[in-house]
């Protein structure tokens, strides 16, 4: 569900391959007992993943289309369950019963000044013998409310909230008419909520070429970018609000769940919403008049935009056939030999709006061979620590129906026994490597990336990383990798938009979301397909085996370490940066503020101060026996866990995680300490001591318990480890 950039390379002094294993065998060597430090598994790991296979697992994924719930999906579930129990998963396959849309008519009508009836069909091209499939379905925005609308229509850019308040000054207005936006800064379905809130009659959103057209390349079938009639689809379901099922908002959709009538659920639109290309959205945008757009607000058609409203009138017509319809997850595990109970899940979603060759298939491509891996090893006699799942999802383009309802519907288990969530959405479209995650697994990742090699530089994928996020920086001295023990890139918070959401979010557990992104401006379109990944995404599929090992390190190594990963102190060194700009937005404030946060700035600063001494203090840890460990575990796994609030954010009561929760207005991009900015954005000074005394409380907890991680590792070591 994510739209994902390429870089020029330069000659740096870095370890080669050798150097990578040294590093690698040094890493698990520190992590495991003298005992089992032989044989060595990640080594034996790194030579199995391989790029025809993974050719293989994508083309059969993409042989039709599969969009959520249909007879394809559901072959397409039976397909990797029978792979899962070929590789020696124990394997099964959760239903649920959702809250589900097909379209039965999407047709919208210029009727003013000129006669045209859209949307075009997306054109078919000759070397593509899937575009011109007679399954693919058309296109049209999930959880759309059925509806007509005539109105005359303006042009909003982006549909953000700082687009209306430029409307508002130039005097025009949205209310009773038809909004034109384009995709892009925002999540689709904050579009339409700010529109519904507007008083707008409906929506239309277009790819304007300037974002993912031909002023960033060539179109396809030439390049990899959006041709003129290539149409985005996509949920406007409101996310934000809460994802999954609409009728069962946090409590799983079983078949005996009770439902909400869908009159009552907040994450429905309540306004028709439709998606159109940009060749369809220039006949619109040709015939607005009004004022010169503002300045940002001119995209890739070759002539001036004006803002509206008029003389262009519209009239829309949707029409829904909404029905309680299964969905299945597939869900294969590899039970733990040590501790059973704990949980590393590695997943991504199975459904596809179309053929889905980027998003989701080269992410389910990666799983199956990774999968396939992990049987080899076993077959040599590798068994986990801990217990590893694999989960292929459904429904996720809807709004993470399948992750969202399998987290509600084991709520125990993932808000206490998932040691992470690692999320392969849409691995590959390119070479550059991208990834989000939440602060206490940051280092983690690094050290990961410092252990596979990169295709294309021969060079590892953390230095290749490092150089693309600082092309266009001075910093051109690389840091010694060797010696380095801080975060040296940038790796982002989480906020919502994949199957991540509902265990970062709802559960509480720390998660990794990454990919290998490039120029790719066919999503959600019909060329999302295997003929566009074998020519423009990854035409070797290298990329596809190197995700295979990142991804499969990442779940190894998060499996078997004794003492589980987490950095406390990064967490705890993020979160002072997070007050620090919180105090100073407060310091900007007209009103004077009833308190500064000074308070919850010294906590957080005491507890950074006990995460230092965990951190000198962590590698004693796996050197304990077992007893010891799982009590430290225990400890480290609440840590993020400490960040929960049953009772939720202010008006977004499913969003459970004080410290990051997705925008209100922003739908995927993460927002931290929700709860203060929420009080900023209202200018709801007197509410501010309430959220930081939740803060504060939380603060208090992840200090308890990272101090009695320490405090346990040091009574041990001191009494000689008994």
């Amino acid at each position: 569900m994510k739209n994902l950039d390429n870089f020029s390379q330069r000659a740096v002094c870095l370890p080669r391959l050798s150097s990578l294993r040294f590093l690698l065998l040094g890493f698990w060597a520190m992590a495991l007992p003298a005992r089992a430090q032989s044989p060595n598994w990640p080594n034996r790991f790194l030579e199995l993943p391989r790029p025809d296979s993974c050719r293989a697992f994508l083309m059969r994924l993409t042989e039709e289309p599969h969009v959520a719930g249909t007879e394809q999906d559901l072959a397409a579930a039976e397909y990797v369950m029978k792979k899962f129990k070929s590789y020696g998963l124990i394997a099964e396959m959760p239903s649920y019963d959702v809250y589900l849309p097909y379209p039965k008519k999407v047709e919208f009508k210029i009727t003013q000044p000129i006669q045209f009836t859209g949307p075009t069909p997306e054109a078919g091209f000759v070397g593509d013998k899937d575009s011109f499939g007679p399954d693919i379905i058309m296109p049209f925005h999930a959880y759309s409310p059925g509806g007509e609308a005539e109105g005359q229509a303006v042009y909003a850019n982006y549909g953000l909230p700082e687009d209306y308040e430029k409307l508002d000054r130039l005097g025009i207005s949205v209310r009773d008419r038809i909004v034109l936006v384009r995709y892009g800064r925002c999540f689709r379905g904050v579009k339409v909520h700010v529109a519904e809130e507007r008083g707008a009659r409906a929506v239309l959103i277009y790819s304007d070429p300037a974002d993912d057209g031909y002023m960033q390349g060539d179109i396809y079938p030439y390049g990899p970018m959006r041709p003129e009639t290539g149409i985005q689809r996509g949920s406007v379901q409101y996310m934000f609000f809460y994802p999954g099922d609409p009728l069962t908002p946090g409590w799983a959709a079983t078949s005996a769940a009770e439902r909400n009538p869908a009159d009552r659920a907040k994450n429905l639109p309540r306004i028709p919403s439709l998606p159109i290309s940009y060749g369809d959205a220039e006949k619109i945008l040709r015939h607005l008049a009004g004022p010169n757009v503002p300045p940002g607000w001119q995209g890739g058609l070759p002539f001036a935009y004006h803002a509206g409203p008029g003389p262009a009138a519209l009239q829309i017509s949707v029409v829904m056939n909404y029905q309680i319809r299964p969905i299945w997850n597939v869900i294969g595990t590899l039970r733990g030999k040590d501790e059973p109970e704990n949980i590393v899940i590695i997943g991504n979603h199975r459904d596809a709006w179309t053929y889905g060759a980027v998003d989701p298939g080269s992410g389910t491509a990666v799983m199956l061979e990774l999968a396939r891996n992990l049987n080899d090893l076993v077959k040599q006699g590798y068994r986990p620590r801990r217990t590893i799942q694999f989960a292929s999802w459904d429904g996720e383009e809807y709004g993470l129906l399948g992750s969202t309802e399998w987290v509600e519907h084991h709520r125990t288990l993932t808000s206490r026994n998932v040691v992470a969530y690692v999320n392969i959405d849409a691995a590959v479209s390119g070479d550059r490597f991208d990834v989000g995650a939440s602060p206490t697994l940051r280092t983690f990742v690094q050290q990961i990336a410092g252990m596979v090699t990169d295709p294309k530089s021969g060079r590892s994928v953390l230095s290749r990383w490092w150089q693309q996020q600082n092309e266009n920086k001075k910093k051109k001295v690389e840091p010694n990798w060797n010696a380095i023990d801080t975060l040296a890139v940038t790796i982002d918070d989480l906020g919502a938009g994949s199957d991540f959401t509902a265990f970062l979010d709802f559960a509480g557990a720390p998660c990794i979301s990454m990919s290998f992104g490039g120029p790719y401006g066919v999503y959600h379109a019909t060329y999302d397909n295997f003929y566009w990944m074998e020519k423009f995404g990854d035409p070797t599929f290298a990329y596809h085996a190197t995700m295979t090992k990142i991804a499969g390190l990442m779940t190894m190594t998060l499996a078997d370490r004794p003492a589980v990963p987490i950095d406390v102190s990064t967490y705890a060194k993020q979160l002072r940066k997070e007050v620090t700009n919180i105090q100073a937005g407060l310091k900007e404030l007209d009103g004077k503020p009833v308190t500064q946060l000074d308070e919850l700035y010294k906590k957080v600063n005491e507890w950074f101060k006990a995460a230092e001494t965990w951190r000198r203090t962590a590698a004693g840890a796996n050197q304990l026996d077992a007893l010891a460990l799982k009590t430290i575990n225990t400890h480290l796994m609440g840590i993020d866990r400490a960040f929960i609030s049953p009772e939720g954010l202010r008006g977004r009561t499913w969003y459970k995680n004080l410290y990051v929760a997705p925008g209100e207005y922003t739908g995927y991009a993460a927002q931290t300490l929700p709860g203060l900015r929420d009080c900023l954005d209202r200018n709801d000074l007197e509410r501010l001591p309430i959220e930081e005394s939740r803060l504060l409380k939380a603060v208090e907890t992840a200090m308890m318990e990272t101090q009695a991680a320490i405090d346990l590792v040091q009574q041990r070591i001191s009494s000689g480890g008994k």
